[in-house]
This record gives C-alpha cells, structure tokens and sequence, in this order.
C-alpha cells in the first residue's frame, strides 16, 4: 500500500508575476504526472493548497486538471486534502475554496472540521485534520482506527510531541531534524506512534520528526525569501505503509542564486556594475530564468537608481526573479576580500 504526500502547493503564488504563478502550477502538475506513473491508492495534501481563500479560476483549473489527468491513468485515487492557513477564510462560516475543489469527483476535503475516511473495504483508514480544526479549543482527540489495517493521519500544523532520535538529511532520503518548535498555542498535543504514516504540511522543507511522520515540504521556492532555500532540494514524499520505507521523488523548482555582497563604497555607481558584471559572469549556468538576489553596499539612493537604470534593468529581463538589497555602510573589516572571493562560490547555489 502505497502513500504520496504532498503539501504546501500555494496554486496561484506570485499573483502579479506571471511566471511565478506558473512555476507553482507546471511543479504541481509535474507532480501529480510523476505520482500517475506510481500508481498509488492514496494521494494526501497536507494544507496550502491555494496561495490565499479568495483564489481566482486559474489556480483552481489548475488543480482541476491536473486530477483528472491523474485519475485517468489511476482510476481508483482517492485525493484527500485537508485545508491549510492559507485556504481557511477568516470567517469560519465560509469553507474557502477547498469546497469547490473538493466536490471533484475522487477528492475527499476536510476545509473546517475533521473528518475520518475508510477506504478499501475498510482496510485503509484516513483521518484529515485541516488547520481550522487543529488550532480551535478543545483540540481534536485524534487516534488510529483499530479495525482499520492501515492508519493514516493528514495533519495542517504543529504537533506537540515529536518521537526521539531525529537526525540530519541523507541523500535520497526523506530529510530528519528535530522537531519544530511550536509557538505558544499552535502546536496540536496529538500522539505521532501507532499511525502507518503521518503527513505533516505547513513547513516549506522537509523533515521527519518521528518514525513515521513526516513534513514533505513545498514544492516550489515560495515565500518572502526563496533564497533561503537555494540549496533545498524540492519534491513530494512516497509512503510504503507495509514497510514504513519513505522516499523522495524531486521535482524541478526554479533554481536560486543569492550573489555575495557587492561592494561600491570606494567607486560608486560604475565600481558596482563592473564589480556586479564580474559576480554575474561567475555564476554556474548563467542567470537566465533563475531567481536572483544581488546585495549591494554603500550606493545611496541616487546612485542605486542610477545602476538600476544602467544595468539591473537589462538583468531583470533575463531572470524570472530579481532582489536588490541595499546594504549601508563599508564592509566590515576583514571581510570585504571574504566576500569578495565567495561571490562565485555562492552564486552557483541551485538545485
């Protein structure tokens, strides 16, 4: 029996920039192309599956057809979709849009409350716990299904428990690390042993925070900085519930680079953009459609508005994503010539 698990989809991410609302849609249905091609019983989403409730047609089209694609190759799917933070309107009387996407036919949503599943005669037990539901008072009392072979728990949050012996990512593998610590009032007390697999949503990374539970992550480089996960490989996690083994399958999110800092205090406007052009040249497989960050120290406003006009315009137009930060001030001492020699070195930070 066998489980994929994703989450932290945000379908309509980047409203404004087309194209990274597409990167979130051609990812998922990578995705759920990839998922096809395994043939699992059981697809779960673990929350966000929207980037916000009041979505518009084109994300939800999305979704719409990317599932039907799959049932078509895998006609018995069942999808089971719990909602996250950013599919739950502020009205709780109000199911978002997880009510439409849910009445699609081999799709099963839990948008307020939690729900339980019993699928395969049986066999297979599924209980879905959106994030409305995890953070209302008092909690949800969640355990296994005793007549059920297999358990499965979809989880929006925060557990409070987390089981031993978390340990660092391995190549292939499902990434461990401790568990993450929980804001004051956020965390769900739930018991993470006796469940066949736990799929977590929430985080953008993935780890594992007991035997078998496990954060999938997102599937693209979202957020307010998609740099800091640069080097984090992207994807959706497999579940053999007979054996407990889980397994990574990557997906190709838009590679990040983030330049090391470029300094202009001794030149200005012209010593930056040759000192950018020298960064630029650098980067391993060019700039082209990547998500790039450039720091740049000590140009005040004049100069940057200069150097944006002169070069970063031309730049812009080549990379799906472009981040100036101003930086004040020189270099800290000893760390100029640093910084200096890791431009290269950072830059070439993709998957």
């Amino acid at each position: 029996m066998t489980v994929a698990h994703l989450s932290d989809l945000h379908l309509g991410y980047g409203a404004g920039t087309a194209g990274r609302t597409s990167d979130a849609a051609r990812v998922f249905e990578e995705a759920l192309a990839r998922i096809a091609g395994i043939g699992p019983r059981l697809v779960v989403i673990a929350g966000d599956v929207f980037d916000h409730p009041d979505v518009t047609a084109p994300p939800i089209a999305t979704f719409t057809r990317a599932i039907h694609k799959l049932r078509e190759r895998v006609p018995d799917v069942v999808v089971a979709v719990v909602a996250g933070v950013r599919d739950t309107p502020l009205d709780p009387s109000h199911q978002g849009p997880l009510a439409v996407v849910g009445a699609l036919q081999s799709v099963e949503a839990a948008t307020v409350a939690s729900r339980r599943l019993v699928l395969l005669d049986g066999d297979l037990s599924v209980t879905l716990v959106p994030h409305h539901a995890a953070r209302r008072a008092p909690p949800p009392k969640l355990a296994p299904d005793r007549a059920a072979k297999w358990n499965v728990l979809v989880l929006h949050g925060v557990p409070a428990t987390a089981g031993p012996g978390a340990r660092g990512s391995q190549p292939g593998r499902a990434r461990r690390s401790a568990a993450p610590s929980p804001r004051a009032g956020s965390a769900l007390p739930v018991p993470l042993t006796g469940w066949d697999y736990v799929a977590l949503g929430s985080r953008h990374t993935r780890a594992q925070i007991a035997e078998r539970a496990h954060y999938c992550g997102s599937l693209e480089r979202i957020g307010p900085d998609p740099w800091e996960e640069a080097a984090v490989d992207k994807g959706f996690l497999t579940a053999h519930l007979e054996s407990g083994e889980v397994s990574f399958e990557p997906v190709e999110a838009r590679a990040a680079v983030s330049l090391a800092p470029v300094d202009a205090t001794d030149g200005g406007t012209a010593t930056a953009a040759r000192r950018l052009g020298e960064a630029l040249a650098g980067v391993p497989g060019g700039i082209d459609g990547k998500l790039l960050r450039v720091p740049v120290r000590g140009l005040g406003p004049d100069a940057m508005a200069a150097l944006d006009r002169e070069v970063l315009a031309r730049v812009r137009r080549r990379v799906a994503e472009l981040r100036i930060d101003a930086l004040p001030g020189p270099a800290p001492a000893g760390k100029a010539a640093a910084a200096k020699g890791a431009a290269g070195s950072r830059a070439g930070r993709s998957p």
